[in-house]
């Protein structure tokens, strides 16, 4: 029988495509370029955290079949309130995860003990006794379509092994980064690829891995996550990311795996974040717009039906208060509707 062995010296002789080399390019030099203004864009960059917390607790959790409305939502990750359901209590734990890893990230070391406690604090509000302690009982990992057609993708190890496939991971994990055997960005989305991979977990594994993809990005200086939901990123191209996660799992028990398909999806999102990032300091930086105005440039840009959240989340110098009036003008003098209502309610161009 051969024993899966995680080689983060070569990753199963991974080589580095052209296209996964120009997006760690740009990424670098977004990075650089958005490092020299952040103390002067601090307001905007407050207001992109706060709307980045609530899309990423919502989205990991949809990602899932998780969610609540909208106003409970922003109530539940805002401290408002206190969980009324099974669904809410889980979202507070993503919520508390979540604020753990932003402002304590550097404090948190990549080990199996820091694995477990982050998946009981994600538990921490519901009555599942699984919260921290690994499966007990072989699982598979089920992709679940739009239609509701299932398919089983992948067979994961069995939950004997899980302990110390854990361990050997960070293991590997933590010496890749202390030798730089690749860019620390492949080393994080390899980490997190073989995690998913693992499904240690009963309930929460992807959840808890999107939590470790941003604590692993925060300790190797990539912050992106912290201004733009990450999560929210993932949620928009679901399909992308399991057929790249299904693609890369090929002859994973054997040591034998491409690690290329994930990693590239895994770039093209964290790609995304940084230009979001890079577009919305830009539209600060410049002469002040206003807020009707750059709603229906956001509308024209997406061309796509927008929520007010998104919409929120694309124009940050206004608050939400100016973004609800100022769609409620806009309506009126016809430059826009709404369609649809409650939690599903978007706005369009009125000419789309």
């Amino acid at each position: 029988m051969i024993l899966k062995k995680f080689n983060y010296t070569d990753l199963n002789h991974l080589e580095l495509t052209g296209q996964m080399v120009d997006k760690l390019n740009q990424i670098y030099e977004l990075k650089g370029r958005l490092s020299t203004i952040q103390i002067k864009s601090k307001k905007i960059l407050d207001h992109l955290t706060s709307v980045a917390k609530v899309q990423s607790t919502d989205a990991s959790n949809r990602i899932e079949g998780v969610y609540t409305s909208n106003t409970r939502l922003k109530e539940l990750v805002h401290q408002r309130t206190q969980p009324h359901n099974q669904s809410e209590a889980e979202i507070a734990g993503y919520r508390d995860v979540l604020s753990l890893v932003h402002e304590q990230a550097q404090y948190i070391p990549i080990t199996k003990s820091s694995i477990l406690t982050l998946h009981k604090r994600l538990f921490a509000y519901t009555n599942s006794t699984r919260g921290g302690h690994f499966k007990d009982s072989d699982n598979q990992i089920i992709t679940e379509f739009a239609n509701g057609d299932r398919e089983i993708r992948f067979q994961p190890p069995a939950a004997y092994l899980t302990p110390q496939l854990i361990e050997e991971l960070c293991q590997a994990y933590n010496q890749a980064v202390n030798d730089a055997t690749f860019p620390s960005l492949i080393l994080c989305g390899a980490f997190i690829f073989d995690f998913v991979t693992i499904h240690p977990f009963r309930d929460g594994n992807g959840r808890l891995s999107r939590l470790l993809m941003l604590l692993t990005m925060y300790q190797a200086k990539f912050n992106v996550g912290k201004y733009i939901s990450l999560e929210h990123l993932i949620e928009q191209t679901k399909h992308n990311y399991y057929e790249a996660l299904k693609q890369s799992s090929v002859d994973w028990h054997v040591n034998q795996n491409d690690y290329g398909p994930f990693l590239d999806y895994f770039l093209g999102v964290v790609l995304q974040a940084y230009r979001n990032l890079n577009e919305r300091i830009n539209i600060v930086e410049e002469k002040p717009i206003s807020a009707a105005d750059l709603i229906l440039k956001a509308l024209q840009q997406e061309l796509r039906p927008l929520s007010r959240q998104e919409i929120g989340a694309l124009v940050p110098q206004y608050s939400d208060i100016t973004i609800k009036r100022t769609l409620v003008t806009l309506q009126r003098s016809n430059q826009i509707k709404l369609i649809s209502q409650g939690r599903a309610s978007k706005y369009i161009l009125q000419n789309s």
